[in-house]
């Protein structure tokens, strides 16, 4: 007869995301990981050839969930819209959030990059998501991309809102109903299109 996995790689995915978000990136040792799942230190060994490779495929993972709710807003050039969806996807991945919005790729692989796979996955996501992020931008205006455009779009849709996240999460606590009425006011106070300056008298 053909045993069945007790674990499956999912689980210790999970569970690396779950100790890197309660505890940042130093919690999430192999042995931890293991013992958070309740299985021996041998099965995670059996899937993973290092701590990177998990960390790697758990970035990648929260990663493309993040992707997939903001990158179609974007496309659409619906930049308010994409901001207001971290709310939602924060409140539905709880620990996959607080590990993608509270960590840096620099500190989960400050002892070594995750494998190749792992990094050509990363950069196709990267690739996908600036692609919608230049979209967005292009959609606000005139069509042109030029430095203050971009930089007020980053802000707007991704460093304002994630910053006015990142004290609830970091606590675990809910996302409070203010949050989104911060992004919205941001949003409406500070259009991606910059106004025609005008000149001095």
């Amino acid at each position: 007869m053909v045993r069945t996995a007790l674990f499956s790689e999912t689980d210790f995915i999970d569970a690396a995301m779950a100790l890197v978000a309660e505890g940042g990136p130093n919690a999430a040792t192999m042995q931890a990981i293991a013992r958070r799942v309740g299985a021996p230190t041998g099965s995670i060994y059996h899937r993973f050839d290092s701590r990177a490779a998990v960390l790697g495929i758990a970035w990648n993972t929260a990663y493309a969930s993040f992707v997939d709710a903001l990158a179609p807003l974007l496309r659409q050039g619906r930049p308010r819209e994409a901001a207001l969806a971290i709310l939602p996807w924060s409140r539905e991945n709880g620990h996959r959030a607080r590990f993608l919005l509270l960590n840096e790729p620099v500190a989960l692989f400050e002892d070594s990059p995750p494998p190749a796979p792992q990094r050509a996955r990363l950069e196709e996501l990267e690739s996908g998501f600036d692609d919608a992020f230049q979209a967005c931008i292009a959609a606000c205006g005139d069509g042109t991309a030029d430095e203050e455009r971009v930089a007020r779009a980053k802000f707007l849709i991704f460093d304002a809102p994630i910053a006015i996240l990142r004290p609830h999460l970091s606590r675990g606590a809910p996302l409070p109903p203010y949050v989104e009425r911060m992004i919205a006011d941001l949003h409406d106070g500070m259009p991606i299109s910059a106004p025609p300056q005008r000149s001095l008298p």
